[in-house]
Order: C-alpha cells, then structure tokens, then sequence
C-alpha cells in the first residue's frame, strides 16, 4: 500500500498543483495526505478529480491557513472515522483478507504555545482503536537536537511532549531514506535553519503486517517542506521514443528563429518541390539535434534535475549551496511547465487552465487522436482496398503525383481539393 504525505504549502499556486501532479504520476500513491492546502472545498475536489483519485475527506482552510485532505483510489476500502483541521484519521480494510489497519494523517499545530493541543489530540486518537497503526504528516517538532541544524538550540520541553505523546501511543519511528532534515527555512549562511519535522510511525502491530515498507524524503521543487512516501516496492518508470513534431516550447527559445533561417537559406533552390522538401528535412534535422541538446528528453531532465536537487539539499548543511538550489528549483519549475506544454500540443485541446494542469489528461487525449489518426486502408487508383503498409504508401504516393504536377497556384488549389468519398 503505497502512502504518501505533504506539507504542501498553498495549492491555489499552480505550481504546487504542477509539483504534486508530478509526485502522484511519479510514485503512485494509493493514499496521499496533504497539509496547508489554504483551499476551499470547491477548489480541492477539482485538483482531487485532476490528478485521478476517485475519495477523499477534505477539511477546508480557514481563511488563507491551514487546510487538510486525504484521497484514495477507488480500489482501496477505507472508511473515515474522525477528522479536524489537524488530522484525519481512518480504517482501511485490506481485500481478499479479514485484516484492516489504521491511517492518520497528522498536522502538529504551528503555534508553540499550542502544540501540547497536538498531543492531546494523539492520546485521544490512541484510544480510539486497538488496530495496527500507521501514523504520518507533519508534527511541527522534532524528538531530539539532532533533528535540527541552525538556528538557536530547541528547548527540552518542546521536544520532550513530543517524546511523551510518541511513546504513550506505543510509535515507533518508521526511519527515512534520503535528505537528514525535511524543512528547510530557505535562507542562506548562518541564518539557514533546517528541522526534520515530517515523518512516519506505527505501532508494532503494523510494523509486523507492513514489515517491508521504507519511508523515502522527496525534495520538492514548491514547497519547503520534503514529501513523505512510503512503500514496499521502487517506483517505475516508462520512456517512449517519439517522431519528429515542431514542439511548441521551442518557439519560447529565442534561438530557435535563428536555427530556421539558417537552414532555411542555405542556396537550395525554393521554385521546386524537391528544394521545399530538401529545406523541410534540413530543418527538422537540425531543429532535432538542437533540441536534444537543449532540451533532451523531457522526463529525463526532470528526472536528472530532481536528482541533482535532492543530492545538493543533502549536502547543503550551512546555506553555502543555497543559490545553487534555487537555480534547480526554478529550472525544474520551467520543466514541468514544458512537460505541460508538450503534452497540451498534443492534445490539440483548449482546456489548459493556470493553475489546473494535468499532463496525464492530456496524454489521454493524445493517445485518444493517435488512434482516431490510423490508417487502417486506403482505395487506390483502380478501385482496391489497400490494408498492407507497403501498398498504403504505394496508394498514396499515387494518388499525389497525379494530382500535383505543378507548383502552380493552381496546381496547389487543384491538389489541396477533397478526394471523393467511397
């Protein structure tokens, strides 16, 4: 059962609604658990149905803070059983078995003078139900002084209600893979300040059923908080080969007029189809190779980029690499944008909200126009159905040395008419 939990940190920023898009495509989550979404109802049931998740309990902001959800597939039985603008808490019950466990997502309150509020609600919670217990979210406090770095020292008693609430309700720490700190303050030198303030428990009842499953920190490009994802099993991934198109997001690229007027005039002569076509070629040629060095594959810059962000938030312990990881931020920020913008060209659709994007919707309607572009046959000069791929383009190749001699025009005009019907 794949879980995953973030401080999202305002999801009326397009950007925020890009990036966990991007993490849901990415990790497959049967469960996510947001926190700060500053959303109304209204506006999280849309980014709900957007990026694919059927349920969900949505526990709206309070004016412009707070804010928490939870969705789930529609293949996972789950039930709600409590909910506040601090945590919700439910039962799932595993198919095909008599086994059902319990999830709550978490949100410790901000506000120092109120976090004993937070592990009051823990205790409660703990009584609630004797099942296996799988807890996660953001505290907003930290066990011991080696979870954080900068800043001045915490005081004992805030660490030491946490602890307390922890061990009354039997947790154990689920661990982590990746970044040491899951909150950063984004500032630079000795002013930077880092907490690991999301994390994982269970008791040791769902740690016996679970006893495979390994938290993952994901470092984000939008928010300051890292994403918690828990699973039993690596993430996979999926490359497809793609023909040449003139991709949108290379007219953003000033460069890319220049690239065409070069190829473009290069003496070939333009009164003749042959010269059209040599220059056509010449420049889909070197707008490809251009664009594979600029751009490359997209998932795969996203993929390198997320990487070399997660390797550097590791490293940064003093601030030093700061601007080196707000120049990757904003690199994979204008990634994803094309990512977004590839797939809306392909879908040839003018639904592209701000704010409301969705590559996997448009990657539907791509494939949905891929399959309406087939050609299964074609009706040659002399009657015939063709269906083989050879005598297709026989067919057709035909049918145009026929009926475009000239380039005149009106031998265009004569060429650009409907061919009848069969």
């Amino acid at each position: 059962m794949n879980c995953l939990s973030w401080n999202c940190r305002w999801l009326r920023n397009p950007r925020s609604v890009r990036a966990l898009h991007d993490l849901v495509r990415r990790w497959k989550p049967k469960i996510v658990f947001l926190m700060e979404t500053k959303s109304k109802i209204k506006r999280m049931e849309k980014i709900k149905n957007r990026i694919g998740f059927a349920n969900g309990l949505i526990v709206p902001s309070r004016g412009r803070s707070g804010g928490v959800a939870m969705l789930w597939t529609r293949d996972v039985n789950l039930n709600i059983n409590s909910y506040s603008g601090y945590h919700i808490d439910a039962i799932v019950r595993e198919s095909g078995e008599n086994f059902q466990w319990r999830i709550t997502g978490f949100y410790g309150h901000p506000d120092t003078h109120r976090r004993h509020e937070s592990w009051h609600l823990l205790a409660f919670l703990h009584s609630q139900f004797l099942l296996p217990w799988l807890c996660l979210g953001d505290f907003n406090e930290i066990l011991s002084i080696n979870e954080k770095d900068g800043g001045i020292t915490r005081p004992q008693h805030q660490m030491e209600g946490f602890r307390n609430a922890v061990n009354f309700c039997g947790f154990v720490d689920l661990g982590y893979s990746g970044a040491d700190f899951t909150w950063c303050n984004m500032q630079e030198g000795e002013n930077r300040i880092q907490l690991r303030l999301d994390r994982a428990f269970a008791n040791t009842e769902w740690t016996g059923k679970f006893d495979g499953m390994r938290v993952y920190h994901i470092v984000d490009s939008t928010s300051n908080h890292c994403a918690l994802f828990l699973t039993d099993s690596p993430p996979q991934r999926v490359s497809n080969a793609k023909r040449f198109h003139f991709e949108a997001l290379r007219a953003k690229n000033e460069e890319c007029r220049n690239i065409i007027e070069s190829a473009w005039g290069m003496g070939v002569d333009l009164s003749t189809p042959e010269g059209i076509m040599e220059n056509l070629k010449r420049c889909a040629s070197e707008l490809s190779s251009w664009s594979s060095s600029v751009y490359g594959l997209i998932p795969k810059k996203i993929q390198l980029k997320r990487n070399a962000l997660s390797a550097l938030t590791q490293q940064d312990k003093n601030g030093e690499l700061s601007s080196e990881i707000r120049n990757l931020r904003r690199e994979l920020n204008g990634l994803l944008e094309d990512e977004e913008l590839y797939w809306g060209q392909r879908a040839k659709a003018h639904w592209l909200k701000e704010g409301d994007r969705n590559t996997k919707f448009f990657h539907a309607h791509a494939s949905d126009r891929r399959k309406q572009n087939t050609i299964l046959g074609l009706w040659d000069e002399h009657g015939r159905w063709c269906v083989e791929k050879d005598s297709i383009a026989r067919a057709a190749v035909d049918y145009f040395e026929t009926f475009t001699p000239l380039l005149s025009p009106l031998g265009l005009r004569r060429s650009l008419r409907p061919s009848p019907l069969r």
